[in-house]
């Protein structure tokens, strides 16, 4: 039954696209963060047509002496590769059309402070939708506690309730056009 509800929820936002203003107020909202000022390794990730544009704020981060790293995927895992530059020459695109760093060094994941996470939905208690293949909820499951998981989204993606399964990870904090970086709402028991 979750499959399936997650199956509808993808096809609701199929061909729903992120524009130039939603990506530059999720940007403005990033760097209004206190945390996201004070972060010295923060994982990005080079956005797809539908989802907001983060590197106006990672090259902001990056400029103040942020280390700035990507995800890198090695078969269905996720390695982190930091990245000496910037610059669109650097980056080629991959084999599931993402944009990916041409040369990066290897780093450990306890050594990042805040993980940009992409998604299709997501809800305020921190509920994520992904593409389907676990790629992030594998890797956010490796993160030290201390690690800021941030959702990022434009206003149209937050949902009343994403599905959930056991396998699913929830991000910690949420950003999008119309909401400053805000903590995930806690789970109440039922």
């Amino acid at each position: 039954m979750i499959p399936d509800l997650k199956s509808n929820l993808r096809k609701q936002f199929k061909g729903v696209l992120a524009n130039a203003n939603v990506s530059a107020e999720v940007c403005s909202n990033l760097q209004q963060w206190p945390e996201w000022n004070g972060a010295r390794v923060i994982m990005g990730f080079m956005a797809l047509p539908s989802e907001p544009d983060v590197l106006p704020a990672l090259r902001q981060a990056f400029e103040r002496g942020a280390k700035i790293a990507f995800p890198i995927v090695d078969g269905d895992t996720i390695q982190v590769g930091a990245v000496a530059s910037l610059s669109d020459e650097h980056f080629t695109v991959d084999s599931m059309g993402v944009k990916s760093p041409s040369a990066w060094t290897p780093l450990d994941v306890d050594a990042l402070d805040i993980v940009l996470v992409p998604g299709i939905a997501f809800d305020a208690r921190g509920g994520r939708l992904g593409r389907g293949g676990g790629f992030y909820d594998r890797f956010l499951a490796r993160l030290h506690a201390r690690t800021l998981t941030v959702g990022v989204s434009d206003a149209r993606r937050i949902v009343e309730i994403v599905p959930m399964e056991a396998h699913d990870c929830r991000t910690k904090w949420l950003v999008s056009d119309a909401q400053r970086v805000a903590q995930s709402q806690p789970i109440l028991p039922i």
